[in-house]
């Protein structure tokens, strides 16, 4: 297969290792840290991570805690796996690094944490695995020059049509020029991100952010101005109009209107119809995240703020990995008028999505499979969160606030005053449990009482039992905090 066809984090991967072959880094030697091979092959971190992470699902690498990524041993030599029990769990003292917290939050997927409740991500029984292998199987038996070609041209028009119905559902009018498949939403903001901005540019976010969101614009060299958002209506207008007119220059605004990451804002559609009026005074293009749109909990789905926008300002990106398929990290997105630079931007860096994937996306967006299995998922999702939520407010000391989203995956609680979720994160490895600690969704230290929990885990006794745990570790950190009894902290 002609590797430029493959995209770029398997482009480094094979390129690693084939100096891994040719034994430029002999077995247990340290590789580059993630920014010194993301700067070497012109990308961000986050893709530079994923050529590891490839790597490592290969035995070709490992990962230390806190120390980087190594050369295996060779095949048939005994290696330690990171979830060895000799090996230490995770600390959560790297979380302050910027730059440390992806890599930090992917350790904790180890097989000696079974509540894993820190990535926004479901149970894998919650996908349609056994359906989409045989989709996969029955398009690859039909069509099998898709695993080294590009993608022929009437299944880029029956995927493109697909897509122009789904964006029409939302209210968007698109034409076919209009729509481009990405790598998931991570591609798509990246590319918006480096169209937009250079070096030292401004570029505004909702705070508490993505923390994703903040490795990525920090990767690229841009400033972050943080606004407000509040799981109530989400962003704040009247903070961005604020920082508008009183602070640095701003390029972009990145935001999460639908289900925001971490709290799970609702922005409501007249707030989203003066988002836009407000930018499009200011000048400034809005890039919109709409990755949890399609896990609604109510009978209509929120529409994007790109539907009101006339003047191609809004970037519009969306995925399937929430509501259909993670390792899919299949996704689109639609430019505006910055769209044909967009694609030219896309055309250099991944030149193209994966054949075989757009081909069985396109079946299933056109025999409605998407449709039924994104209701299935936010139905199961709707009643795990108000349960979650629910056992957080039986558990968790008095004082904890906690707001239930009308959709999405996420939950964020906000501690009582004293509370250190860092602090109780570390004490809560040991027990087998983990979230996101409030430290992580923004470059400063403002979230430190708060923590974000997924509900896309079955809710079941165990996971019961976990918050519970949580709850009476929190307690016990405030008593220590103001020297008072543990009881004086009853569960709410």
């Amino acid at each position: 297969m002609n590797r430029t066809a493959l995209p770029r984090y398997q482009q480094i991967a094979a390129a690693l290792a084939a100096q891994l072959d040719h034994g430029d880094y002999p077995p247990g030697s340290r590789l580059p840290a993630v920014r010194q091979l993301a700067a070497a092959h012109g990308v961000n971190t986050l893709t530079a991570l994923a050529a590891y992470r490839l790597l490592e699902q290969q035995q070709r690498v490992e990962a230390r805690p806190r120390a980087g990524f190594f050369a295996a041993a060779p095949a048939g030599s005994i290696a330690p796996r990171r979830s060895d029990p000799a090996l230490p769990l995770p600390s959560t003292a790297a979380l302050v690094d910027l730059n440390s917290r992806m890599s930090t939050l992917l350790l904790l997927a180890d097989d000696r944490i079974p509540l894993q409740l820190h990535m926004a991500e479901a149970a894998p029984a919650l996908y349609p695995s056994t359906e989409l292998a045989r989709r996969l199987q029955q398009t690859l038996a039909r069509q099998p020059e898709l695993i080294g070609a590009h993608l022929p041209g009437n299944t880029q028009r029956r995927l493109t049509s697909a897509l122009q119905q789904l964006a029409q559902q939302r209210g968007m009018a698109l034409r076919a020029d209009d729509i481009l498949p990405c790598h998931g939403i991570t591609e798509a903001i990246s590319l918006a991100l480096r169209h937009l901005t250079r070096p030292g540019d401004t570029v505004a976010v909702e705070t508490p952010v993505y923390f994703g969101l903040l490795q990525t614009l920090q990767g690229l060299g841009l400033k972050v101005l943080e606004i407000p958002c509040t799981a109530d209506a989400g962003l704040s207008l009247e903070a961005l109009e604020f920082a508008l007119r009183h602070g640095p220059a701003v390029k972009c605004l990145v935001c999460v209107p639908n289900y925001q990451n971490p709290t799970g804002g609702l922005m409501p559609d007249d707030n989203k119809r003066a988002l836009l009026q407000l930018a499009r005074r200011h000048g400034i293009t809005i890039v919109e995240d709409d990755v949890f749109g399609d896990l609604y909990y109510g009978n209509e789905r929120p529409t994007p703020i790109k539907a009101w926008d006339r003047d191609g300002e809004v970037i519009y990106c969306s995925s399937f990995t929430k509501s259909y398929a993670p390792s899919f990290r299949l996704g689109w997105f639609s430019g505006g008028r910055h769209h044909q630079a967009l694609a030219r931007l896309q055309a250099s860096s991944t030149l193209t999505v994966s054949p075989l994937l757009q081909a069985v996306l396109a079946e299933v967006l056109e025999s409605g499979d998407y449709q039924r299995t994104s209701q299935r998922i936010r139905q199961q999702l709707a009643a795990q969160m108000h349960a979650t939520a629910d056992a957080v407010l039986r558990h968790f000391p008095k004082g904890t606030r906690v707001r239930k989203p009308q959709g999405g995956m996420l939950l964020w609680l906000e501690c009582p005053p004293g509370s250190d979720t860092t602090q109780l994160l570390q004490q809560a490895l040991p027990a087998g449990i983990s979230f996101a600690p409030g430290v992580v969704f923004s470059a400063e230290p403002r979230f430190d009482h708060c923590l974000r929990l997924s509900c896309g885990q079955p809710f079941t006794p165990a996971l019961d039992a976990a918050l519970a745990t949580l709850g009476r570790l929190l307690a016990l950190q405030l008593a220590r905090c103001k020297d008072v009894p543990a009881a004086s902290f009853p569960p709410r």
